[in-house]
C-alpha cells in the first residue's frame, strides 16, 4: 500500500536548502483544495525567515472558491461572489432590494474583502458595523449588518465558520424613535377638504393621491402602481400587486410585485374611493405618449405605452410617478394648506390613521395586518396599531360617513 495522501488544505514536512551565504530556501508539499499536491517554496536570509514566509504563504493559500466550496482560507470577497449568485438565482428579491444589498456589499468588501474566513470574528464585525454607523448613520449600519449576516450565514452553511459572528455584535442604537401618530377625524376632514380646494395641489395632482392614501393606508409606491386592470369598480375592491420603484440606470419603473410577499393582497375600497377610482380611470389624457418600463416577476424588462397601462396616478408627464417625488409633493401641499396643523404628516401617518380606524371598528390585528400588507400582526400592533382577501368591514370603517 502507498502512503496515504495529505488531507486537503495541509502541508507535509518543511525542507530547507542553503542557496548562498545569506539566502535559504524553504519548501514543502501542500495539498490544495482541488485535491492536487503542489510544492510551495519561499526564500529568506535565514532558515527562520524562510520558514516564516513559507508558513505565511500556506496560510494565505486558498484562492477563489472552487465549485461552490468555501473554506477557512477563502477570502470574503470570493465568498461574496457565491452569495451574489445564490440570491440572484433564488429570484426572491426585487431589483430594488438587490440594489440596496449591492450598495451595502460594496461597503463590506471595501473594508473586509481581503480577510480570510478564519480572520472574521465578533470583535472585527462589531467594530466594522459601528464604523458604518458613525460614518453613514444607523439606517445604513442596519442594512450593512443584515447583508453581512446573510453573507456569513452562507459561510456557516459551507462549514467555514462554526457560528455567525454578526449575531453576537452589539445592537445598533438609533436613539429614541418617534412612532407615527394618527390623524384625528376632525383633522382628517379638514385636511381632505383643504387639499381638494388647493390650486397647488391641483397642479401637482396631489389632492386625489392624498385622499387615496388616507382612505386605503397603502404605501406610496403601491398606490402609484395601481392600474385600471386591478380595480373592480363593481365589487369595490383592488388588487395590490405592483409598486413604483426607481432603479439605477433605468429610472422610475413599474415593478410587477409589491414590496414584500405579504404586500400582495386584495383590499376593499370605501364608496368614496370607488368613485375616485372611477373618475381617475376616465382621465385618459393623463397618460400622454410616454413609454414606461415594466419589470416583471422574473425581472424581465418590457416597454409599454403609458396609455396601455392606465396607471391610476401617473407622473405629471404621463410616465410612472416617482415615489420620492410624490412624497415630496404631498408634504408640500400639506405644509401649504396648514403647516402648523399638517406639516408633520407623512405617508406613514396615513397608514397609522387607517390602522387606528380599523382598530376602532373592532377588526382583529390579523385583519388589519392583511389590509396594510404586513406579514406579522405584531408589526401592525407594535408600530401602527381571512388572509390576503378583501375585508368589507375595513371598507365600511374607512368610509367617510363610517358606513
Amino acid at each position: 500500500m502507498g502512503r496515504p495522501p495529505l488531507p486537503v488544505g495541509t502541508a507535509g514536512k518543511i525542507r530547507f536548502q542553503k542557496l548562498a551565504p545569506r539566502r535559504v530556501r524553504a519548501r514543502v508539499k501542500y495539498r490544495d483544495h482541488d485535491g492536487e499536491v503542489r510544492e510551495i517554496n519561499r526564500c529568506g536570509e535565514t532558515q527562520a525567515a524562510a520558514e516564516r514566509k513559507l508558513k505565511e504563504a500556506i496560510r494565505d493559500r486558498g484562492g477563489p472558491p472552487a465549485d461552490g466550496e468555501i473554506t477557512a482560507e477563502t477570502r470574503l470577497r470570493d465568498a461574496a461572489k457565491l452569495w451574489q449568485a445564490e440570491i440572484t438565482e433564488s429570484g426572491t428579491l426585487t431589483l430594488q432590494t438587490r440594489e440596496i444589498y449591492e450598495r451595502a456589499l460594496d461597503r463590506i468588501l471595501k473594508a473586509m474583502g481581503g480577510l480570510l474566513m478564519r480572520e472574521i470574528d465578533v470583535p472585527r464585525c462589531d467594530a466594522f458595523v459601528k464604523a458604518v454607523r458613525k460614518s453613514h448613520g444607523p439606517s445604513a449600519a442596519k442594512t450593512t449588518r443584515d447583508v453581512l449576516s446573510l453573507l456569513l450565514g452562507l459561510v456557516v452553511r459551507h462549514g467555514a465558520l462554526d457560528t455567525n459572528p454578526v449575531r453576537e455584535i452589539a445592537k445598533i442604537s438609533t436613539g429614541r424613535k418617534t412612532r407615527p401618530k394618527a390623524l384625528s377625524r376632525e383633522d382628517e376632514a379638514v385636511m381632505l377638504a383643504k387639499a381638494a380646494g388647493d390650486e397647488r395641489a391641483a397642479e401637482l395632482d396631489a389632492a386625489d393621491l392624498i385622499e387615496f392614501l388616507d382612505g386605503t393606508g397603502m404605501r406610496v409606491g403601491e398606490a402609484l402602481g395601481v392600474r385600471a386592470e386591478v380595480v373592480d369598480l363593481e365589487a369595490g375592491v383592488l388588487e395590490v400587486n405592483a409598486t413604483s420603484v426607481r432603479l439605477k440606470g433605468k429610472g422610475t419603473c413599474l415593478q410587477l410585485r409589491p414590496k414584500t410577499e405579504a404586500g400582495w393582497r386584495v383590499i376593499a375600497l370605501p364608496p368614496h374611493l370607488v368613485e375616485l377610482c372611477r373618475r381617475r380611470m376616465a382621465m385618459s389624457w393623463l397618460y400622454g405618449d410616454r413609454q414606461i418600463t415594466i419589470i416583471g416577476e422574473d425581472d424581465e424588462e418590457t416597454q409599454r405605452p403609458a396609455g396601455g397601462v392606465e396607471l391610476l396616478f401617473p407622473g405629471l408627464f404621463g410616465g410612472v410617478r416617482n415615489p420620492s417625488n410624490a412624497n415630496r409633493d404631498v408634504k408640500e401641499v400639506l405644509a401649504r394648506i396648514d403647516a402648523e396643523r399638517f406639516g408633520w404628516v407623512t405617508s406613514h401617518t396615513f397608514r397609522k390613521t387607517v390602522a387606528t380606524r380599523l382598530d376602532e371598528a373592532g377588526l382583529s390585528a390579523r385583519a388589519i395586518a392583511d389590509h396594510l400588507g404586513h406579514a406579522k400582526p405584531s408589526m401592525t400592533q407594535d408600530v401602527y396599531m381571512g388572509r390576503n382577501v378583501a375585508s368589507a368591514e375595513a371598507a365600511k370603517a374607512l368610509g367617510k360617513d363610517g358606513s
